[in-house]
């Protein structure tokens, strides 16, 4: 069973790599900013209505707003790092860069959850590398810092 990291991992990283930044950013915005849906829909030319359909994909894949708001803040730096492969080339139609097939954009992030779930997977697992290594170093500088006290 997946945790709620992964799977919100998981979720922007499918955005990520589909060349859908912004959700990732208006995801962001919401949870840690405290935008409205109806800022963040203006800004990134969504409706209010997939702006809450985003946010309700993650807080149920979380249990909780709070720890919505916690995941959200720690992975997004890493998962805005991501380049995308998969790129627009036409009215409604995109290419992947890994395979080479032309799609049409709306199905893109299926098509990298369904042919690219390796590279998923790997992100996913670099990703939590990352965080554990930056908690710990965290910790550390904590614990140095309480023993100076």
């Amino acid at each position: 069973m997946r945790t709620a990291i992964e799977s919100v991992l998981e979720y922007l990283l499918a955005k990520a790599l589909a060349g859908k930044s912004d959700v990732v950013k208006a995801l962001y915005e919401y949870f840690v900013e405290g935008k409205s849906p109806s800022t963040l829909a203006a800004k990134y030319g969504l409706s209010k209505h997939q702006v809450r359909g985003y946010v309700q994909r993650i807080t149920e894949k979380t249990g909780s707003i709070a720890k919505a708001r916690a995941i959200i803040k720690y992975v997004t730096p890493y998962v805005l790092k991501v380049k995308p492969i998969i790129k627009p080339v036409g009215e409604g139609i995109s290419r992947c860069l890994v395979c080479g097939e032309e799609m049409l954009t709306p199905v893109a992030e299926d098509h990298v959850r369904k042919y690219h779930s390796a590279i998923l997977a790997e992100y996913i697992d670099a990703i939590l590398d990352l965080l554990a290594r930056e908690f710990e170093r965290r910790r550390a500088a904590r614990v140095a810092s309480e023993g100076k006290a």
